[in-house]
């Protein structure tokens, strides 16, 4: 396996988790302590190319059984606007909660820092551009972390990325407007996996299940895909385990990548998830 390569899939994976209703885009952030050499500014750019960075765990509220509807978790029906929030309270927001390298062990850097706002949004999903006024989306950010030896703890079988995907919105009932939005979206087989650009090599082949994770905030999720992808030419495969959640006017995705287990479980990610619904909490 090659090793850039595999630095290259892993952030495409992750940098692919943006939420719908204002997702991802290409526009960067310049992280205080990003990686030096040349991974840490040819990976952002070319993950770019491996996946688009859209539409993808936005079945945060979603997906129980991927491809059932009835199996759907809905948005919390309890959501209530309270404060209104601006684009200032937003960037500050996702500064404060989004999971970084200070809150993981020693090694760990930042492969890639990515601010979402509403234009860049909208390019990089069309399909849900018209839901950013409707819903009051602000703004959006994804931290994506990786190990120091990203190939030597895939082979361990221990994490090879942690992520945060965070978007704001003005208000509690437009955050969970796009989430129930996103839901619906999501139901499709294979959708989900689609969502990820070309990071999977047969996105219908790729299984998803639900992870057993307790309620979380105003509304949760939590599932794990696990599919092959091709690192420079070998096929391997990678198991993401994702929880995500409504937390009044924030909608937040915490995630992993790991070489894959049969049975998926959230292992250490529920300290992370708490770590950023905390954090969330004190700026509301």
């Amino acid at each position: 396996m090659n090793p850039t390569r595999t630095i290259i899939v892993i952030s495409s994976l992750a940098s692919a988790l943006a939420v719908a209703c204002g997702g991802g885009s290409s526009k960067s952030a310049t992280p205080t302590n990003a990686p030096s050499g040349a991974a840490a500014t040819t990976a952002p750019t070319t993950a770019a190319k491996l996946a688009t960075p859209s539409v993808t765990a936005a079945a945060k509220t979603a997906i129980a059984t991927p491809g059932s509807a009835s199996t759907a978790v809905p948005p919390s029906t309890a959501a209530s606007d309270g404060k209104t929030y601006n684009e200032t309270q937003a960037a500050t927001l996702l500064g404060d909660a989004s999971l970084t390298p200070k809150d993981l062990d020693t090694g760990w850097t930042i492969m890639a820092d990515v601010s979402q706002d509403n234009a860049a949004a909208a390019t990089a999903d069309p399909v849900a551009a018209t839901s950013i006024e409707r819903c009051g989306r602000l703004a959006g950010r994804l931290v994506t972390n990786q190990p120091q030896d990203v190939v030597s703890s895939y082979l361990a079988g221990t994490a090879v990325s942690y992520f945060s995907q965070l978007t704001v919105y003005k208000t509690a009932t437009g955050a969970a407007d796009c989430a129930a939005e996103a839901a619906i979206r999501f139901q499709a087989p294979g959708a989900l996996a689609r969502a990820f650009g070309t990071v999977f090599k047969d996105p219908d082949a790729v299984k998803v299940q639900p992870v057993d994770y307790p309620p979380t905030a105003d509304g949760s999720v939590a599932f794990a895909l696990t599919g092959d992808i091709d690192a420079a030419g070998t096929v391997v495969q990678l198991q993401i385990v994702v929880v995500s959640f409504r937390k009044g006017n924030v909608t937040a995705v915490v995630g992993t990548a790991t070489s894959p287990l049969t049975n998926p479980t959230a292992g250490d990610l529920g300290k992370y998830v708490n770590l950023v619904l905390q954090r969330i909490s004190g700026n509301q």
